[in-house]
């Protein structure tokens, strides 16, 4: 008989917590949501960085542009 089919105790993984563990399994939850939320948060503050520096550069190029076209026009 193949192993997924012998019967037995639920697995740790699936089985629901207990009112007892209920509190550190809460905890436990937190603990990794807090850490998912860090990361999304460093994330996009180097997102926001990488925005200001392209927009500095899109700034450069939209003014040195400007200039090239004023000196022609004279």
């Amino acid at each position: 008989m193949p192993k997924s089919a012998v019967p037995g105790p639920a697995s740790r993984r699936h089985r629901r917590p207990g009112p007892a563990e209920l509190p550190d399994v809460v905890e436990g939850r937190i603990a990794e949501l807090c850490r998912d939320l860090a990361v999304e948060t460093k994330r996009m503050r180097q997102l926001q960085e990488q925005a200001d520096e392209l927009r500095g550069v899109i700034r450069h190029w939209a003014g040195h542009s400007e200039a090239r076209s004023d000196g022609d026009k004279r």
